[in-house]
């Protein structure tokens, strides 16, 4: 009967240990925002969250053009990518950039949250 609750204790302390957002494994990018411009069909608006060059989450905008995605970070940075030209944008925190190819948000290291209040598209 001791054995059993001691096995019980070590296999409770050993979920919640191995559960915790502290470990560098478990770490999430969360994004959420507004994409606006003229004439945009938001159904075929492609949002896609990157990291180490693999997609981790992706999603197209409501009606109103909202959005939330949220992925596993697979290293310490992580970027927006559009399939529409980005022309400005307007965010929560500050050290974003736009590609050189206007197609993609560059968030800087460090940053697992970010709210885009406005992403200003080409038609």
């Amino acid at each position: 009967m001791r054995f059993l609750f001691i096995l019980t204790i070590v296999v409770l302390v050993t979920t919640f240990i191995s559960c915790t957002s502290e470990n560098r494994d478990n770490a999430r990018a969360y994004v959420e925002g507004k994409i606006t411009g003229t004439q945009l069909d938001y159904n075929k608006i492609a949002i896609l969250l990157k990291s180490d060059d693999k997609n981790i989450a992706e999603t197209i905008p409501t009606n109103a053009g909202e959005f939330v995605l949220s992925g596993p970070l697979l290293n310490d940075s992580f970027s927006l990518v559009l399939n529409k030209k980005i022309k400005s944008f307007a965010a929560s925190k500050s050290g974003c950039t736009i590609s050189a190819d206007s197609l993609e948000i560059l968030v800087p290291t460090g940053t697992t949250y970010i709210t885009f209040n406005e992403i200003i598209v080409e038609p």
